[in-house]
């Protein structure tokens, strides 16, 4: 089982993550979810190489997205947000809690905390990427079939929390 949280989305520095886009990808396990002012997209890839460049690209890019791999293949969360609340210095603050079930409704893993934004200027418009997620590997010998992701976006400064779903289909490689 390999289920890890990543530290600064793949090699990128925050300021990659900090461009705003005025509008975000909805695709593959893509809806915006609400708490309050947050606003959550939950992405995933198995091409973070490409998604990353396209994220910095010119408006509206084309985001290497699915919810579809294979064994033994890497697939990459992305936590696009929106609205966080500023504290008195100006910054946002947002942590993630990641929930991952397996295919027989058992859970894969504990759940992993982690700062998806440590504290931070905000996206001036638009939405933002947060700089950190969570990689995931189905190995030999694991269940093939359709994983849950429970992802909990909490906004520590306002103290709310969205929420959103995922279904990882993972297949046997070629």
């Amino acid at each position: 089982m390999k289920l890890r949280a990543i530290a600064a989305a793949l090699s990128l520095a925050l300021s990659l993550a900090l461009v705003p886009r005025a509008a975000a990808a909805q695709d593959e396990g893509g809806a915006e979810v609400r708490a309050g002012e947050l606003r959550i997209i939950h992405l995933w890839s198995v091409d973070p190489d490409a998604f990353l460049p396209q994220w910095n690209q010119p408006d509206p890019p084309t985001l290497p997205t699915t919810t579809r791999t294979a064994r033994n293949r890497p697939i990459q969360q992305f936590i696009l947000y929106s609205g966080c609340q500023r504290d008195f210095a100006g910054q946002c603050h947002l942590s993630a809690v990641v929930t991952v079930t397996a295919p027989d409704g058992t859970p894969y893993g504990d759940p992993i905390a982690f700062d998806a934004l440590p504290l931070s200027p905000p996206v001036a418009q638009g939405f933002g990427l947060a700089p950190n997620s969570i990689g995931l590997v189905i190995e030999d010998g694991e269940q093939l079939g359709d994983y849950t992701v429970q992802l909990d976006v909490t906004d520590e400064i306002a103290g709310v929390t969205a929420s959103q779903t995922s279904v990882l289909e993972i297949v046997e490689a070629d």
